[in-house]
């Protein structure tokens, strides 16, 4: 059967780029990045941060790329932003109404061929409405592959799209506030997972640092993780850290800390000179079960361990039966420590241990010593 546009669906492939470049974002061999990146802010490589008064126009462009063998028709737009699972960025579909940034982005072009390897500028113009609210808002502009239909192709018809985030901060009363929401564990197939959860309370993006740090319980550090995170706006955001494998068992506790600029003249992607702000979370405690290796290395070392208590049980009893036991006798004549083993039957070893006798193990009439009792 036949599949009607209806069921259409779109991949995006990059809503929102964490790292500093000046490379296209792109996938497909197709991509974009923005035009005119500011020099102050090494963010602008992969975005568009700009503050705007309500009314402010604001010219821009971004730079379309095609690195494939092969020409690519390509539709260019605009959306609205939508938090995606986890509180990350992400962009709404071509087709669903725009009533925020999306609607604010005029573009010169919506679609444009290119050849193999070659780049294009799309211009495109931000208007902000008069009355925007104070704070910040979010749209993408997107490009898209333009594929001919073909109605005698059955499944659905999947068609790849990478954005680039729009960042526009109407100034006014800014409030940069994060704050913690939680940390949770949980067990999959042998690996523990940690999930620190921020909220933003305030009404712009901010950069958080994420460090996630886990100990053993005698506090030695096992692992660190984490790293720069975007939170947005009136959103909760979490992420998942993978703890390696021990080679041994045992108790760990982790714990986080986030920090972030709380100063509302810092933007997205430069933050001001002053100090940073720093929210402590909880911490939780989980037993990590050790590596195949690691476990039966477990085995012969508690096995060892065992055996050791085991000898030194026996040590202490044999003692405990000697002094219990063993009687005290007063040489009558000089002798040496070998023959008078002999007589009583046991270990001259045992004998001078018993008696804490030093070499040459003299013993001379009228000693004092304890022997085993004359069966």
């Amino acid at each position: 059967m036949h599949k009607s546009p209806l069921f259409q669906r779109f991949i995006v492939v990059s809503f929102f780029l964490l790292f500093q470049t000046s490379f296209a974002i792109e996938y497909g061999g197709f991509g974009g990045r923005p035009a005119y990146p500011r020099a102050d802010n090494p963010r602008t490589e992969s975005i568009f941060v700009h503050t705007l008064e309500p009314g402010a126009v604001q010219k821009e462009g971004i730079t379309v790329v095609n690195n494939s063998t092969e020409t690519k028709t390509v539709l260019v737009y605009a959306a609205d932003s939508t938090p995606s699972t986890g509180g990350a960025f992400a962009c709404k579909q071509f087709s669903e109404e725009k009533t925020d940034v999306g609607s604010w982005i005029s573009l010169n072009k919506t679609e444009l061929t290119l050849s193999a390897g070659s780049t294009q500028i799309v211009p495109f113009t931000i208007t902000v409405p008069a009355n925007a609210g104070v704070g910040e808002h979010n749209g993408c502009v997107l490009i898209q592959e333009k594929k001919p239909k073909r109605d005698d192709q059955p499944g659905v018809n999947l068609s790849i799209r990478t954005g680039l985030r729009v960042a526009i901060m109407v100034p006014g009363d800014i409030e940069r506030k994060l704050e913690i929401a939680g940390f949770d564990y949980k067990r999959q197939k042998w690996i523990i997972i940690l999930s620190p959860r921020v909220r933003n309370a305030g009404n712009v993006s901010i950069d958080a640092d994420v460090s996630v740090i886990t100990r053993h319980s005698f506090g030695l550090k096992y692992a660190e993780q984490g790293g720069e995170y975007p939170v947005l706006r009136w959103e909760t955001s979490d992420w998942n850290f993978d703890l390696p494998k021990p080679f041994f068992w045992g108790l760990y506790r982790s714990k986080f800390t986030v920090s972030y600029d709380q100063n509302p003249a810092a933007e997205i992607g430069d933050n001001t000179d002053g100090e940073l702000t720093v929210l402590k979370g909880p911490s939780v405690w989980f037993i990590m079960l050790p590596s195949l290796l690691g476990f039966i290395t477990q085995l012969i070392l508690l096995g060892l361990v065992g055996a050791l208590i085991f000898l030194y049980i026996v040590a202490r009893r044999r003692e405990q039966w000697i002094i219990n036991h063993w009687v005290s006798k007063t040489l009558t004549a000089n002798t040496d420590i070998t023959s008078l083993a002999e007589e009583y039957n046991v270990s001259w070893k045992l004998l001078a241990k018993v008696n804490r006798l030093k070499p040459p193990y003299t013993l001379k009439k009228g000693d004092k010593l304890k022997v085993p009792p004359h069966k």
